[in-house]
């Protein structure tokens, strides 16, 4: 020991202030002395791992060690160890980004800024998936999840957002950071922007679908795909990620007898290292077959042995067709052009005179073949046309592209307008003649400009029509039918003069003038005939509208003068004080059975005329040939004509309620009301009370009726906000009550005797139940109805 402290004291002065860290131990390893930069950094007594530490033997003067003098390495390895990492990701151009178990961002390169536009300091400390576009963030996370759970780096591609706002695309590898024990400390992840590889791969792609190719690179035994367009479905018709994981299933929609050729002298070639370039047959779908070119080039080592195979499949289906088409025209060409049912022709490019053409071009220009052989094409065509056709026929000519234009042909018989469609005709690659095309679309040009001019006149038809039809069911006298047909006329037809005239009979002729248009409506003492002065001849739609208007009077005229010759009858015996029930009774049921009448007059024979009619104009529309705009006007017509055939059955249902006995008054009223809502600007409340006794037929028509007359009161004159009606049994007696809030009326005007024909008829209503109705009304204070009658 004395011995170790003379050593220990000789090597204190050069050992005290050397930087590196030193100490002394003897040869059982105890620490005896360290220098200054030893205690530092290790203190005194610990001496570091004996990896870390170079020995230099301290020997006596027989040569024996008796201790040790260590250098402590560590810090100066680690130290330009570290300053070499750091000068690595200080310069990189990749970005280094250091995370924890949280994601958050404890390290990050100096090229994070060059990458996302950041400052070191503005993204340590954050979470590292932030800035990572949305749409990924989650596949992102799950990745970093699944590389520490399974402490195995990864690569992965995805969308960032810089700090500008613009989208770049990244590629990273991503890899853990164990601790001592084995566990994940940190992940590091190296980045780089791949925007301009993406930019290229979505160019090629773009390209490769725009020529319909599929570009592929395999290993030399087609295990698997190390890169595949996704074009590749397109031609192939598998999914780009079966087949990548599943190369073979290519050949599952490959013709067997191209499929046997693959795998036999194609493979033989790929093995010797030969390029191949083979036409196979995809099967698609049962019954269609599509044909691609397959281009392989075997990618050869150093060595010279295949190590991959880089190929392209073009689709090449649509030239196979043409190919096999071409073949078959020759035969089909002359059966074809002779009896085609539309015009074709044959012009030379040098004066576009007629080489030849088939018998429906010859009916179309009343001209025979025989006269057409070296006439100029022109000369069929109208001569305002000329400039259009001619410019046409240059167009094709200079592109060689088909090319279509529709004009008038001069016809002996009449003006045809036709569609021509000019096709190129090619020999060897050359131009060498043009054909023609006509189909004739004279008449369905007529349609449309009748259709296009008619369109704006049929809406407005359609709605005079709905509000006659609508107003008629509602004329009790033949004075107001007369007066709302004249009226109507007037407003629709703009004649110059309309009338209702009573011819005697037998003086037609002499009466009737043969420059005016008469229409019989019904009979009086006398025929009676409706008058017209017409400026111009009407066109087709207006006179369907007048016979239609014309029907629905003539079949109430007669009727309605009866009806009115009765009910002054019945108004005499009123004023006598007699009151035949029974008579009203009668005229009601009268009316009931005339409406009946004119509800399935007007369902089997407007309404069906109606339906054809939209049939024939739906399949007008479907043969297509139309331009969009016409088509746009049709498709409104037919709209239109639905909502005639909709006004004409809510009419229909108007006249004679369906189901009205079978349901019973309350759940009818019910349903009325739901539909008078639709279309009412006032609050309906109705309430019925729980059990009421069965009513017969005539007492649940003749409430239905008062009903609806009190309902089209208030949508035409009360200006009501809100309508309440009620239904109750009291002992043998019905009541019901009606109630609006509206502008209300005078009843004293009308001095006991109501002349107003909805109010007289729905008083001759109640009286005809043996009932009494009762009516409240001032001005501005509503109106209010109560009606009794007996069950029985």
């Amino acid at each position: 020991m004395g011995v170790c402290k003379d050593v220990i004291k000789g090597a204190q002065q050069w050992l005290l202030n050397l930087p590196d860290p030193m100490y002394i131990a003897d040869r059982d390893e105890r620490f005896l002395w360290g220098n200054k930069a030893f205690e530092l950094k290790y203190g005194q007594g610990d001496v570091p791992p004996a990896a870390a530490i170079q020995r230099i033997p301290v020997v006596d003067e027989n040569g024996e060690a008796i201790a040790y003098t260590a250098v402590v390495k560590e810090d100066a390895e680690d130290a330009e160890r570290e300053e070499r990492y750091r000068i690595i990701a200080e310069n990189t151009s990749d970005t280094i980004v250091l995370v924890d178990h949280q994601a958050v961002v404890q390290y990050v390169s100096p090229s994070i800024f060059s990458l996302t536009g950041f400052h070191v300091h503005e993204y340590e400390g954050l979470d590292a998936f932030d800035i990572i576009h949305p749409e990924e963030r989650e596949r992102v996370r799950l990745v970093y999840k699944q590389v520490i759970e399974s402490k195995q780096s990864t690569q992965l591609e995805y969308r960032l957002i810089r700090k500008d706002g613009h989208l770049i695309h990244i590629e990273a590898r991503v890899r853990t950071v164990l601790d001592d024990n084995g566990e994940v400390k940190y992940v590091v992840a190296v980045a780089r922007d791949v925007s301009e590889r993406k930019e290229a791969e979505q160019l090629l792609e773009n390209i490769l679908n725009n020529v319909n190719a599929a570009v592929w690179s395999t290993d030399k035994d087609f295990n698997r795909y190390s890169f595949c367009s996704d074009s590749i479905e397109t031609i192939s018709g598998i999914p780009r990620k079966e087949i990548m994981n599943n190369p073979i299933r290519l050949h599952d929609h490959i013709h067997p007898d191209d499929n046997a050729i693959l795998m036999g002298e194609v493979k033989r070639k790929l093995d010797e290292g030969i390029s191949i370039r083979q036409p196979i047959r995809y099967i698609h779908v049962e019954g269609e077959t599509r044909w691609g070119e397959l281009i392989v080039h075997p990618w050869k080592n150093h060595l010279g042995v295949v190590e991959r195979l880089d190929g392209i499949m073009l689709d090449i289906t649509e030239k196979k067709r043409s190919e096999l088409a071409l073949e078959e025209s020759e035969q089909r060409y002359k059966s074809l052009f002779e009896n085609n049912l539309d015009g074709v022709f044959s012009i030379e490019l040098n004066g576009f005179y007629f080489v030849n053409a088939n018998r429906a071009f010859e009916n179309m220009t009343g001209v025979e073949l025989s006269q057409l052989t070296g006439r100029c094409f022109l000369g069929t065509i109208y001569d305002e046309d000329h400039p259009q056709v001619y410019e046409i026929l240059l167009e094709v000519l200079q592109q060689g592209k088909p090319r279509d234009i529709e004009c008038r042909l001069i016809s002996r018989y009449r003006e045809r307008i036709a569609s021509i469609t000019f096709v190129p005709i090619f020999l060897s690659s050359r131009l060498n003649g043009i054909h023609g095309i006509v189909k004739d679309i004279t008449q369905r040009k007529l349609d449309e400009r009748e259709l296009i001019q008619s369109e704006e006149r049929y809406k407005f038809l359609q709605q005079s029509l709905n509000g006659l039809s609508n107003d008629l069911a509602n004329v009790m006298k033949v004075s107001d039918l007369e007066h709302r047909l004249l009226e109507e006329i007037r407003a629709v037809l703009h004649v110059s003069d309309v009338s209702i005239e009573e011819v005697p009979r037998g003086q037609e002729a002499a009466a009737m003038s043969t420059q005016d248009t008469w229409i019989p409506i019904g009979e009086k003492k006398h025929p009676v005939y409706l008058r017209l002065v017409a400026k111009h001849a009407f066109l087709p739609i207006e006179e369907q509208w007048l016979e239609t208007a014309v029907h629905y009077v003539t079949m109430l005229y007669d009727n309605l003068r009866l009806i009115e010759d009765l009910m002054k009858r019945l108004e005499d015996l009123v004023t006598t004080s007699q009151t035949p029930k029974w008579m009203l009774r009668l005229l009601f049921k009268l009316s009931e059975k005339e409406r009946f009448a004119l509800s399935s007059d007007l369902h089997d024979s407007v309404l069906q005329d109606l339906i054809i009619w939209y049939r024939r104009l739906e399949s007008l529309r479907s043969d297509g040939g139309f331009e969009t705009e016409v088509q746009r006007e049709l498709r409104q017509i037919e709209e239109g004509l639905l909502d005639a055939i909709h006004q004409i059955r809510i009419t229909c249902n108007e006249l004679r309620p369906p189901f009205l006995l079978k349901m019973g008054l309350v759940e009818s009223l019910k349903s009325l009301f739901e539909y008078t809502r639709m279309f009412a600007n006032y609050e309906i409340e109705f309430h019925a009370g729980q059990q009421l006794d069965a009513l017969s037929e005539e007492q649940i028509l003749g409430m239905y009726r008062i009903v609806q007359e009190l309902l089209n009161n208030a949508s035409k004159h009360s200006k009501a906000e809100k309508v309440t009606m009620s239904l109750t049994e009291r002992a043998d007696l019905m009541h019901f009550t009606y109630s609006d809030d509206g502008v209300g009326m005078d009843l004293s005007a009308f001095d006991g005797s109501f002349q107003h024909m909805g109010l007289a008829g729905m008083e001759k209503r109640v009286l005809s139940l043996e009932g009494t109705i009762e009516f409240r009304s001032a001005p501005r204070q509503g109106v209010q109805v109560t009606v009794s009658f007996p069950k029985n």
